[in-house]
């Protein structure tokens, strides 16, 4: 949810009864999440509710990046955090990793995975909760052959999880989706594309509105064509196997998924394909539009209060329906 979950979207998701994290995504400019951290606490009224989600690989690469997390913990005590791509980030100068120095600061520690090993990685380190993202997730995850599909993953982590809680993440845009989830012993579920089709959400707005279009899950790809062409022009590059978003098709998805990735590497390197794509960024056939395949649920661009209690009155609906099968 970088680049979309800010604080009024997270402040909103609190007043509503659930957790709102802002996206700190690559962590590189600390005013600016400062900036997010603030509008949340006035519009949430709940400091003390604050969460926050980074990106393992990229907001953790330095020591300054090290002392300004330890910074944001021991200024504004979040909730919780939240890490993923990976969950777990140790220091190189031989101090307390991401989950220790949250704990230090009395924040609990999300970890999102995406396979059955990493969950038990992550259970180790002594993390509050396991968010098991699955293949239908929206935005960057881990490669299709490499992680699993969302209530496969769930389940099998809460057979092994203990006491420790586990979140199911991918596809969930409806109250019948949070219901399979507890079915197979989540405790919570954690909602991206459902949100970013929000008012509150920061993202293009351009873009957003392809959300709610007559989308379905047939629409939707899990594919590594645009982080191949963004590694080449942005200094921040997604590392495998998290160099692969869930996008609504369009024409890149359409030209170079099923493509080997060599075919894409050759047009790059031998014809105008990266000048084109850099000039056609924005456009909603050559952006990535990031969604899971739960978007052909989602019809609609409202407030994301009324949205979270719509979704608890269709769950409770939803565990109603089958009490009377």
């Amino acid at each position: 949810m970088a680049g979309v979950s800010g604080g009024l979207l997270a402040a909103e998701v609190t007043r509503a009864g659930g957790l709102g994290f802002i996206a700190a995504g690559h962590f590189q400019d600390i005013t600016k999440l400062e900036a997010q951290i603030k509008l949340y606490i006035e519009a949430s009224g709940k400091p003390t509710d604050l969460a926050i989600g980074f990106i393992g690989f990229s907001s953790l690469a330095t020591q300054s990046q090290w002392e300004n997390y330890d910074y944001i913990l021991r200024t504004y005590r979040p909730k919780a955090v939240q890490f993923f791509a990976p969950s777990i980030v140790t220091n190189d100068s031989g101090g307390p990793s991401n989950v220790e120095l949250a704990h230090s600061y009395g924040s609990k520690v999300l970890a999102q995975v995406g396979t059955l090993k990493d969950a038990r990685e992550a259970m180790r380190h002594g993390v509050d909760a396991i968010i098991c993202q699955g293949r239908e997730a929206g935005g960057h995850g881990l490669r299709r052959e490499a992680g699993n599909s969302t209530l496969a993953l769930a389940s099998q982590a809460a057979q092994i999880s203990e006491s420790t809680p586990i979140v199911a993440a991918g596809g969930i845009t409806k109250g019948k989706h949070i219901a399979s989830a507890l079915a197979v012993g989540c405790q919570a579920v954690s909602i991206g594309t459902r949100f970013w089709a929000c008012e509150e959400s920061i993202g293009d707005e351009t873009l957003q509105k392809e959300l709610i279009k007559e989308n379905s899950c047939d629409d939707v790809v899990r594919t590594t064509a645009f982080d191949e062409l963004n590694n080449e022009i942005s200094s921040i590059k997604w590392p495998k196997p998290y160099d692969s978003s869930g996008v609504l098709r369009n024409k890149i998805t359409d030209d170079w998924d099923e493509r080997p990735s060599s075919d894409l590497q050759h047009a790059i390197n031998h014809s105008d394909l990266l000048e084109q794509y850099k000039a056609e960024r924005g456009q909603t056939t050559s952006t990535a539009i990031y969604a899971g395949e739960g978007v052909g649920e989602v019809h609609s661009i409202e407030g994301a209060y009324a949205t979270l209690l719509r979704l608890e009155q269709e769950t409770m609906q939803a565990i109603e329906r089958l009490k009377s099968l």
